[in-house]
């Protein structure tokens, strides 16, 4: 009789990840190892002091308070008056899923699989999908490694774009589209044929994302707002990211040029789009480009996790060892709190939405 394959040979047969074999097990040892370690530290919690302040207010005096029904200890802030347990906004503190089902999850995660087809081989509900997803997507934007470009190194910058989008089940929320519904035709659209007629070039219905690349093919990705990037926005989002003596390349968008003074380059090049000059971040864009088709459509609203999930899969591309995410699985552990809750996934408030108040006025 034939040995039944393992659930990632299955997945690698039916959905055919974009990662090499390498860089998947090494991704997936990646993800699986931020669950082990974060199980073990919550079975491992000791009875006394936890090193955490109140999960509700900040403040770091409070006592002891009883112990649960699972003989944990819990504490009560003498600020706020609340109660709480040592693996209070724990990434796993509270959930009822098995080890299991979440390692199960881990491997849909790296395989890039629909909600549903998640949902499907994880054995929940399409909502707990969705909440398990950004979960995780929540706990490993906060501990992204940082994009810097020092004095005499280089970077190339450039923009997306990303048509604004309300995707979502709005049936019981009492949202309105602001505007009338895309209708297009291709990937994933339930074969309509229609195309929604739409403004060419950039507009104010396109969400810019800045991003860079550096000479050590570290990456950055940052929603910088609608429309063409500003220099306002620019050196907003580049200040703590270009030191001063840097060398720049980029297109001849005005917003570079005009922060170019500001952030004290030791030189800017800005290339028109036919010279090819700054081909690593144009195959950046390409490739995040790619990685949004895949989705069927994200909302603009959830584009940020989605960056980071990009951002994410690309570390294992860019040269870093097996040591050094490790060394950021350890930190994502220690660390791998939450702070968004389901009631605030749900009521996630749309991004610029001044924009359509400013036009219904």
């Amino acid at each position: 009789m034939a040995k039944p394959k393992s659930i990632l040979a299955e997945l690698a047969e039916q959905f055919l990840p974009q990662m090499t074999p390498s860089e998947r097990r090494e991704a997936l040892t990646s993800l699986q190892g931020i669950i082990d370690a974060e199980f073990f530290k919550l079975a491992e919690e000791e009875a006394g002091r936890p090193d955490v302040a109140c999960p509700h207010c900040g403040s770091l005096d409070f006592v002891k308070r009883g112990k649960d029904s699972l003989g944990k200890q819990r504490y009560k802030c003498r600020d706020c008056g609340r109660s709480f347990g040592g693996s209070a906004w724990k990434i796993f503190g509270t959930t009822k899923l098995t080890r299991e089902t979440w390692m199960r999850f881990a491997e849909c995660r790296i395989d890039r699989l629909s909600l549903r087809d998640s949902a499907e081989r994880c054995g929940v509900c399409l909502k707990t999908a969705f909440f398990m997803r950004h979960r995780t997507l929540e706990a490993t934007r906060k501990h992204m490694p940082s994009f810097q470009v020092e004095a005499g190194c280089g970077a190339e910058l450039d923009e997306a774009f990303f048509r604004e989008s309300f995707s979502g089940n709005h049936a019981n929320s009492g949202f309105e589209l602001p505007r009338e519904p895309f209708k297009h035709s291709g990937k994933g659209c339930a074969g309509k044929k229609e195309k929604h007629k739409r403004k060419r070039g950039l507009n104010k219905g396109q969400i810019c994302v800045l991003m860079g690349i550096n000479d050590t093919g570290d990456i950055f990705y940052e929603i910088a707002g609608r429309g063409p990037l500003t220099k306002a926005r620019a050196m907003e989002l580049l200040r703590d990211k270009v030191k001063a003596g840097a060398i720049i390349s980029t297109d001849r968008a005005s917003a570079y040029r005009d922060a170019e003074r500001e952030l004290e380059l030791a030189c800017h090049n800005a290339f028109d789009a036919g010279e090819h000059k700054i081909n690593r971040i144009n195959n950046m864009h390409s490739q995040l480009e790619g990685f949004m088709d895949g989705f069927y459509g994200v909302s603009t609203r959830r584009l940020e996790n989605y960056l980071t999930w990009f951002k994410w899969e690309h570390s294992f591309k860019s040269g870093r060892t097996t040591r050094e995410m490790s060394e950021l699985v350890i930190k994502q552990a220690v660390q791998g709190t939450y702070d968004t809750t389901w009631r605030e996934y749900k009521n996630t408030p749309h991004p610029f939405w001044d924009y359509w108040e400013s036009a219904a006025a």
